[in-house]
């Protein structure tokens, strides 16, 4: 059973039928488009850097691809032959899970409803240095179906001192 369905539970149902089925259990692959921005601050370039995010760029060819194992899912999410890779892991908490993008670990609670499904950040630690809560990056993230029943996501991070990290969107369907 999938990291998300497990966080979940019955509420997973509740969820747009693109949004269950793009976190539904097994081995899966998704293709589309994105648009990036990302913060011009050094601050932040070394965040993104550090955690492995994308380039800016606007209509980005990007697949995603998740395989999953007994205890995590691995997401590879190749924008335009850049790598970004994360584990994420149900914790045993209902609605929690932790993702790991390089040095950075994040703690995240999903709130799923008809509209689709929201994550915000917890906790957040680098090389296991677990950040003050002044300094928590936060997320407004969101993944939803868009009006042609595709996968839809929008994610953006800000984190203290550097103001908005990234911000990117697009719409991904199943290959």
């Amino acid at each position: 059973m999938g990291a998300f369905t497990q966080a979940l539970g019955e509420s997973f149902h509740s969820l747009p039928a693109a949004v269950q089925a793009f976190h539904s259990s097994g081995n899966r692959r998704y293709a589309g488009l994105a648009d990036i921005t990302r913060s011009r601050s050094p601050y932040g370039a070394l965040i993104l850097k550090l955690a492995g995010f994308p380039p800016a760029g606007q209509a980005v060819p990007v697949t995603v691809t998740v395989e999953e194992t007994d205890k995590a899912e691995v997401w590879t999410r190749n924008f335009n032959g850049h790598l970004t890779r994360s584990t994420i892991r149900f914790t045993g908490t209902p609605g929690i899970i932790e993702e790991r993008l390089g040095p950075l670990t994040l703690r995240m609670k999903l709130t799923p409803s008809a509209k689709g499904l929201h994550y915000g950040i917890l906790s957040a630690a680098l090389y296991g240095i677990k950040a003050p809560r002044f300094m928590l990056p936060a997320s407004d993230t969101w993944e939803t179906e868009d009006s042609a029943g595709n996968f839809h996501f929008n994610v953006t991070a800000t984190a203290f001192l550097a103001g908005r990290l990234i911000h990117y969107q697009g719409s991904l369907t199943p290959q």
